[in-house]
């Protein structure tokens, strides 16, 4: 009896002091391996509500942070952040698209002024629509489509003079990422997904081919 009670003990401790430890590179990167398989699949795609995709690869996101199994209150190794931050900076904006039916393609719970282009509706719908095309092409990263998702949004609130959502001393984690040269594409020529995502392309009449 004991030595079961030790034992489960020690399976607590272990599990509580290797979540007390910083989240690395390494966990990280095992989130864009599981991103990248899952968004150059073409099985994943379609050309009907475009937006869906790129929701669906946002919450994969948030998703596989939120369930890293390290401190998420330390900032993650060689990065101004921790999980927490970043999961509060995913956080408004997936809501903002579920509540704009561009998750599941459902009608807006919030009210729409659909003749108004710069009805911060079109906004969420024009990037996320936008991103979803480019995680379609031959050389899509990961970590690259949220930098062109952020780019994205604050041009479209420049344009359209809609307040910014986040404060001044935001700091992008994939701008980090991007500069520490960790923003890479993780390709397999092998791999015969690429040959579907040609045939994908190609039934469809596609110019993913290349995307800048």
């Amino acid at each position: 009896m004991k030595i079961a009670l030790l034992a489960c003990f020690l399976v607590l401790y272990n599990a509580r002091v290797d979540a007390q430890r910083q989240c690395t590179e390494a966990d990280l990167e095992t989130c864009e391996q599981m991103l990248t398989e899952y968004t150059r699949n073409p099985d994943n795609w379609s050309e009907e509500h475009k937006s869906i995709f790129y929701c669906e690869f946002v919450q994969m996101r948030f998703d596989c942070l939120e369930n890293l199994d390290c401190d998420h209150t330390r900032n993650i190794e060689g990065m101004p952040i921790n999980i927490e931050g970043w999961l509060n900076l995913i956080r408004p904006g997936l809501g903002e698209m579920r509540a704009y039916g561009l998750c599941d393609a459902t009608e807006s719970t919030i009210e729409v002024d659909y003749d108004n282009p710069c009805d911060e509706y079109y906004l969420y719908k024009n990037c996320s629509e936008y991103i979803s095309s480019y995680l379609k092409s031959r050389f899509a990263l990961t970590c690259s489509a949220m930098l062109k998702a952020s780019h994205c949004f604050i041009e479209g609130r420049k344009r359209c003079n809609i307040p910014m959502n986040h404060k001044k001393e935001f700091v992008s984690p994939y701008i980090t990422i991007a500069v520490n040269r960790k923003c890479v594409l993780i390709h397999d020529p092998k791999d015969p997904v690429f040959q579907k995502q040609e045939k994908y392309r190609i039934d469809n009449g596609l110019g993913y081919f290349a995307f800048s």
